[in-house]
């Protein structure tokens, strides 16, 4: 295992290496960055380290190598997008160790009936709905075993139905789409908030919610259409599932901690106090009055934190060498002329392919920083520009390796590759279009 991480370490190097002495018409800090970047990511893609480790060495070679102020750089890793994150996954942690979340999954799916497509319906706007405010892969570990339940009570074995595979497709999209509905949902959001706050634009919680909600709402009714219509159910009437229990009086205060988070965040407007600042009245009101401890306090997802920071860092050295101009000025020449529909569509392609590639995280570091300077140089509104982009790295379904969620739902076996490939295409696809139009919307 050793010789495998050094071989792809050595290889990303020779690569970078590579690229850095092909004549760009690049100099100085800029050409140094380039090989920082290309080093960086082809790390992150091998995986030759764990991922959060690789984006602790960004910030090493940024200050040491490209010569950026140290203060600058490590302020990205506890950047105010990142404690906004942290108290999304303390609430989640919250939720978790309550069984909040499980509650309101059965609570939800529950009122399903037994038609089989309301079924796949439940499964996936519970997904998302759960998915908005806790991690997509949290949230196919927890409505997955429901499904499975499901398709267990009605005696469909993985292999043999094809309402089994719309019930774990649905779980498995459901997880990703539902990370497009608020800020804290998917962490391309929070890379996308943090590089527009730091351009000067006022976003927040409610600016995100108003853009990504609607686009939510909108793949969540498509989605359901295409995996009925794919996977057509054999059974008019399925057995469905009922809540286990009534709600607890832990739960009740966690869902009213939950809830006041909520209005604070989408009230920013009003109130005027940072949604990051806000972010810590969970946390604070959580440990005070003895709902989670010190214990609770490690399960928070410390790895994804640091590699968001990583994110932000190289994004940061990108900007701060002026090496996202210089790509800007390449695909502004290849857009010059492109009316705004053909512009979000472009963007939102180029972000799905992107993703197809690498994750969501890594897509929206290098990418994001590039469309922000685009933004600039062609003039157009830079809010929509850098959302419809960060929205694009959103949309993978189309691979079992391409999110945690899809991957869960292969690795129940009720459906393959083919299946897979075949739907998330169609809904990529859709969401392509959705955000052409939305984007022009905005």
């Amino acid at each position: 295992m050793e010789r495998i991480s050094l071989i792809k370490t050595l290889a990303s190097f020779i690569v970078a290496a590579v690229v850095y002495l092909i004549p760009l018409g690049l100099e100085g800090k800029p050409h140094i960055m380039l090989f920082v970047m290309t080093f960086i990511v082809l790390l992150w893609i091998t995986e030759a380290a764990p991922l959060h480790a690789t984006a602790l060495f960004t910030a090493f070679l940024i200050i040491l190598i490209v010569g950026l102020d140290a203060k600058e750089v490590f302020a990205q890793y506890f950047d105010p997008v990142i404690v906004l994150l942290l108290g999304g996954f303390v609430i989640a942690v919250a939720m978790s160790k309550y069984k909040l979340d499980e509650y309101m999954a059965y609570k939800i799916i529950g009122k399903a009936g037994n038609n089989p497509n309301f079924i796949v319906l439940a499964l996936l706007s519970t997904a998302a709905f759960i998915s908005m405010w806790i991690s997509n892969s949290a949230t196919a570990a927890i409505i997955m075993p429901i499904a499975l339940v499901i398709l267990s009570k009605n005696a469909l074995k993985p292999g043999m139905t094809k309402f089994g595979k719309a019930c774990v497709l649905a779980v498995g999209y459901g997880a990703t789409i539902g990370g497009v509905g608020t800020i804290i949902g998917s962490t391309p959001n929070i890379i996308a908030a943090k590089y527009l706050q730091s351009s000067g634009v006022a976003f927040g919680f409610y600016e995100w919610l108003y853009r990504g909600f609607p686009l939510m709402l909108l793949l969540i009714i498509a989605g359901w259409l295409v995996l009925i219509a794919l996977f057509k159910p054999e059974k008019n009437y399925v057995k469905s599932v009922k809540v286990a229990h009534p709600i607890t009086n832990d739960q009740k205060k966690v869902m009213a901690i939950f809830v006041l988070t909520v209005i604070l965040w989408i009230t920013e407007n009003i109130h005027g106090v940072s949604n990051s600042v806000m972010a810590l009245v969970p946390i604070i009101l959580f440990y005070f009055s003895g709902l989670l401890s010190t214990e609770d306090f490690t399960r928070i997802d410390w790895p994804t934190l640091v590699l968001i920071g990583g994110g932000l860092a190289l994004g940061m050295g990108i900007h701060a060498t002026t090496l996202d101009a210089s790509f800007a000025s390449l695909l502004s020449s290849a857009i010059l002329g492109q009316n705004i529909f053909m512009l979000f569509l472009l963007l939102g392609l180029f972000g799905v392919l992107l993703t197809v590639f690498i994750s969501n995280t890594t897509a929206a570091a290098v990418y994001l920083p590039l469309v922000v300077a685009l933004g600039s140089s062609i003039g157009g509104n830079v809010t929509n520009i850098v959302v419809v982009a960060s929205l694009g790295v959103s949309l993978d379904f189309i691979f079992p390796f391409g999110t945690p969620p899809t991957a869960i739902a292969y690795g129940t076996r009720y459906v393959k590759q083919k299946d897979i490939a075949l739907a998330g295409i169609v809904i990529s696809g859709i969401g392509i279009v959705l955000l052409m139009f939305l984007g022009t919307l905005w």
